[in-house]
């Protein structure tokens, strides 16, 4: 089960606590030829000190410690429109992270560095969280941030650190103790592509739009009186030209969704399912107009998801920035398939990497996942006006309430 052991690819998440751990430096994080990390042994000295092994969130999940409490779900919408706007769904994050920074802080987050490559970083002032803002569908740079953490912490400073579920996984075995000043976010993770499959296809971008690509972002909310509104999309700048593309026509969110090219250990993911080991979760409230039709969601709606008692008491400090509403945990997790179980690996992963470089993007996923045509239903569905179909939907709510 531990990667320096097995050699199995699927044992290892890539955090690189095992290579902070190490007392003499002995293991380093090399990319294999898909673009992920993997940590190699530098020396044939190593000891038995086992560190390693011991941080290892494929090995020892069930040695996190973190004070649970009664799991709670709630709906949450921030009352702010620009920051709604600017966020993937309701704006949690930036929710918890007003509530948060107040006194002494640091707040971790993911953004894009130079040349569009995603890091882990932290700011120390609530107007700089902007750039943590949105879903990063890359597997971040994590470099020292295991070790900034720690010094913050024993400093005395507050830490609000978010990740996906293995890096906080990481987080904690690393830390190897509850610290009362940190607060621990994850999100409901389908999966992480890494950094070189997203450095090709922004090559591609670059050959077909003829010009450096900047000012990227993943879950670029759009609004059509057809449709209403639609968060599935990537937004980009080249040479000053705006471009927005759906799910449908980007060729990297088509082979994302369809879990084409996701990291191996994705597929295997012991964090996929309501056991978290953050303080809170939150996610997409996929299907929540069903079960809400008079609550205005169609903007952007997270489900949030209180997993210790601190996570609780965080969660009660949220209701000053946001629209809060207690939800049944079953309809999140019904709605959630990564509460439930790991995405399932592509058929045509293999064929995927086996052609990686070797065309252009947009070729090989085409090859993996050909691009959809629209059945004529759903043709003819997008052309009755979005208010018309909200109309619909909620006359079938009340149908189907009054037959039960």
């Amino acid at each position: 089960m531990f990667y320096l052991t097995t050699k199995n690819k699927e044992d290892c998440y890539g955090c690189g606590g095992c290579q902070l751990v190490c007392p003499n430096q002995f293991i380093i994080m090399c990319n294999d030829h898909e673009g992920f990390l993997y940590p190699e042994k530098s020396s044939n000295n190593c000891g038995t000190c086992n560190l390693c092994e011991s941080v290892c969130p494929n090995v020892n999940k069930g040695k996190i410690e973190c004070k649970k409490g009664q799991l709670m779900a709630y709906l949450g919408i921030h009352k702010d429109d620009k920051t709604l706007q600017e966020s993937s769904s309701g704006g949690v994050f930036s929710g918890v992270a007003q509530a948060f920074c107040v006194d002494d802080y640091r707040v971790f987050g993911v953004q894009f560095g130079e040349k569009l490559k995603v890091e882990h970083a932290y700011v120390s002032h609530v107007d700089q969280i902007t750039r943590f803002r949105k879903s990063k569908y890359v597997f971040s740079d994590m470099s020292d941030t295991y070790e900034m953490v720690k010094a913050f912490l024993i400093e005395g400073k507050k830490v609000l650190f978010t990740g996906t579920p293995c890096q906080i996984a990481g987080l904690r075995l690393y830390l190897n103790k509850e610290y009362e000043k940190l607060l621990c976010v994850d999100f409901i993770c389908r999966g992480v592509p890494s950094q070189k499959t997203f450095d090709l296809y922004i090559d591609f971008l670059r050959e077909k739009y003829q010009g450096a690509v900047e000012a990227f972002s993943f879950r670029h909310k759009t609004y059509s009186w057809l449709r209403g509104w639609n968060s599935r999309n990537v937004k980009f700048t080249v040479d000053g030209r705006e471009v927005v593309l759906s799910s449908v026509d980007d060729p990297y969110l088509r082979g994302y969704y369809k879990s084409l090219f996701y990291r191996p250990s994705c597929y295997q993911c012991k964090y996929a399912n309501v056991e978290r080991v953050s303080d809170i979760t939150m996610a997409d409230f996929w299907g929540v107009e069903k079960l809400f039709p008079e609550v205005e969601v169609h903007r952007g709606c997270s489900v949030i998801l209180a997993n210790t008692k601190k996570g609780q008491e965080w969660v009660a400090k949220l209701e000053e920035f946001m629209k809060m509403e207690e939800v049944k945990l079953s309809d999140v997790i019904k709605r959630n398939s990564q509460l439930r179980e790991p995405a399932k690996r592509h058929t045509k992963r293999d064929v995927f990497f086996s052609n990686f470089g070797e065309h252009d993007f947009e070729t090989v996923v085409n090859l993996c996942v050909p691009k959809e045509t629209i059945p004529f239903k759903k043709d003819v569905v997008k052309f009755i006006p979005y208010k018309v179909r909200k109309i619909i939907k909620q006359l079938r709510c009340e149908r189907q309430q009054e037959m039960e």
